[in-house]
């Protein structure tokens, strides 16, 4: 069983050189929001991180400690005022391959006037690829995620769960290597979410994706994740970097699950 010295005093600084095994490497990020008529919103402060090649990482904490505008950072929609971050060694300023960094969004954001295999087929659009490829990707995609009987269904036509699992088909289908998570199961019920975690590990596993997913739910970030990053209230800083060695597939009843979740929430 995993005791508590095991996750204590995990989190070190990592050396000035980008080690070979990391798919994103952050050096002492800092980030602030400029605010009308107050001082600026000091968000995340010193980051130091690396993130292996093929590992799930979830990011924990609490709402407002920087955990979104983390993944923005690393997918390039936001930068940093001080420090650097590298994805597959090349800074986010620099990175020419943002096709390999698939985005799911905490909403599913479909476009109610397409079908299921059309908003998965979006993320094609920007490319030369020809429509017959971008529809047998999209259904490539579905079918991933368990939708392919449902290609022709508009987002109306779908309960939430299925809603998620088009807009994960979407962010898979440009294949990327990198897949980067904002809370996109917090609005379904347990069972679904124990199925999509289940499927995202599935696909994960297929693939040999680098899995980044911020959440504020304990119990997530360990049936999930080979690391769980923890941080502290704003500005955010890495608090502890907590490595899980359970074996898969978990389950919050496993004793040895529910001793590291116990364990987990004494440091959020």
């Amino acid at each position: 069983m995993t005791d508590l010295s095991d996750i204590h005093h995990t989190h070190r600084l990592p050396s000035a050189r980008q080690p070979a095994s990391a798919a994103i490497s952050l050096r002492r990020v800092s980030k602030r929001y400029a605010r009308r008529n107050d001082a600026p919103l000091h968000v995340l402060d010193g980051i130091d991180l690396d993130i292996p090649h093929g590992q799930v990482v979830a990011v924990l904490g609490a709402s407002g400690c920087g955990k979104s505008t983390l993944l923005n950072l690393i997918a390039g929609l936001a930068h940093p005022d001080e420090g650097a971050i590298l994805v597959e060694g090349a800074s986010t300023a620099a990175y020419a391959d943002w096709r390999a960094v698939g985005y799911l969004f905490q909403d599913d954001r479909l476009l109610p006037w397409r079908t299921a295999r059309d908003n998965v087929c979006f993320g094609l659009e920007a490319g030369s690829l020809p429509r017959a490829e971008r529809r047998a990707s999209a259904r490539e995609a579905l079918a991933a995620v368990g939708l392919a009987e449902f290609e022709s269904a508009y987002p109306h036509e779908l309960s939430g769960g299925m809603r998620s699992r088009v807009a994960l088909a979407r962010s898979l289908v440009n294949q990327p290597r990198i897949l980067l998570l904002d809370e996109p199961f917090s609005k379904l019920d347990p069972g679904t979410r124990a199925q999509m975690h289940a499927e995202l590990l599935a696909i994960q596993a297929s693939r040999g994706m680098t899995v980044v997913f911020v959440t504020h739910d304990v119990e997530e970030a360990i049936v999930l994740a080979d690391q769980v990053v923890i941080l502290q209230p704003r500005p955010g800083r890495i608090r502890e970097i907590a490595p899980v060695t359970l074996a898969r597939p978990r389950s919050p009843s496993m004793p040895e699950v529910a001793e590291l979740i116990r364990q987990l929430r004494v440091l959020v």
